[in-house]
This record gives C-alpha cells, structure tokens and sequence, in this order.
C-alpha cells in the first residue's frame, strides 16, 4: 500500500483479546509505523453486565497502553449504553446483542 494514512482499532476494554491483544498491536504499530495515526473506538466496561472478575484490572492496563500509544481514543460506556436500552428502548435486562446492535 503506497497511501496509507492510518490504522482504526475497534476493540473493547474489558478483557480478552479486545484489551490485550489490542495493547499489543497497538504497541508494535507505534514501532513500526510511528507517523500513521491511530484512532482508536473502545468500548469500557459495566458492572451492569460484567461478564468476567478481571474486567477493571484489564481496563486499567489497557488505559495505559491507549495512553502510550494511541493517537486519539473514542471511548464509549457499556453502562450509558444500558441505561439507553433500559429506559428508551424499553428491554428491561439487555443483553450483549442489544447493546452491539445500538453501537452498530
């Protein structure tokens, strides 16, 4: 590619590949492309829905690798995203699918 201007990472922050894979690639971009831009969309995590105990301390490394390594970082809430479903979409328990089909 001769164009290329930069790299977008969807990815979440609660754990699993979103949060360390991510910080990984995120890392090996910054040494091997270091003038491309790179924008992050993450999506934190709720206590609402928490599907693991780890989630705040994958949360935590991985603010710190979007801090060192990411341009610009668009984060979104899980909990808003609950909230939005709860009370203007009226499910009363979302699922994951409720909430990925209202980001999308």
């Amino acid at each position: 590619c001769t164009g290329l201007q930069g790299f977008l990472v969807f990815h979440s922050f609660g754990g699993g590949p979103g949060s360390g894979f991510t910080s990984l690639l995120l890392e090996r971009l910054r040494v091997g492309y270091g003038k491309k831009s790179k924008l992050e969309f993450a999506v934190y995590p709720s206590p609402q829905i928490s599907a693991a105990i780890v989630e705040p301390y994958n949360s935590v490394l991985t603010t710190h690798a979007t801090l060192e390594h990411s341009d610009c970082a668009f984060m979104v809430d899980n909990e808003a995203f609950y909230d939005i479903c709860r009370r203007n979409l009226d499910i009363e328990s979302p699922s994951y699918t409720n909430l990925y089909w209202l980001i999308g």
